[in-house]
């Protein structure tokens, strides 16, 4: 009976340090996603700042909304998949106003149950990377095309951009981002 209580006590004590190691991945893959964003957003406004945009008021207006979810939403463990949308249409509103005319989006967002639960910061990688990494076509239009259907027993998220002139996108393996969203995916969502 000893060995069989011990035994429980180790399996436990194991159970717990697998999920504290989890925890203590998942924020420091937060903290890498949070210098990251902030660095591109703020390399969206210097832009704007050097053309002496008018936009830029209302960019830095946009950058503030952002920087408040990532400072009170962020560090929960789940929060309504609404507010990531919400979070998702507020950087598209700064790469808006950033490419301005030249800026084609296409959204098909379908949420059926508006109080489905995520992890947060789950959206906005893809987004980033669709833009950092896309560009304007021949044409000088920059086409995203983003498509989201969420229920109670899944969500498919898919963003897809258009190339940049005379650019291939297929040399480039993927960076911090990317690496970041699967890993923060296997610890969160395993399988």
């Amino acid at each position: 009976i000893y060995i069989i209580g011990d035994y429980r006590r180790e399996r436990k004590a194991n159970l717990e340090l697998v999920k504290s190691k989890a925890e203590a991945e998942i924020k420091l893959l937060k903290g890498q996603l949070h210098p990251h964003f902030l660095f591109n957003s703020l390399n969206n406004l210097y832009s704007l700042a050097l053309i002496k945009s008018d936009l830029t008021a209302d960019s830095i207006l946009k950058l503030t909304e952002l920087l408040d979810y990532l400072v009170y939403r962020a560090n929960m463990d789940k929060v309504p998949l609404s507010k990531e949308v919400q979070l998702l249409n507020n950087y598209i509103g700064l790469e808006q106003l950033r490419y301005e005319d030249h800026l084609r989006i296409e959204t098909d967002i379908v949420v059926q149950n508006d109080a489905l639960k995520v992890a947060p910061l789950l959206l906005l990688p893809f987004a980033e990377n669709c833009f950092k990494h896309g560009g304007p076509d021949k044409d000088g239009l920059f086409r995203v095309d983003i498509q989201l259907y969420a229920d109670d027993e899944k969500l498919v998220f898919q963003i897809s951009n258009s190339k940049k002139n005379g650019h291939d996108n297929n040399k480039h393996t993927g960076g911090l981002g990317l690496q970041n969203i699967r890993q923060r995916l296997s610890l969160l969502y395993p399988g």
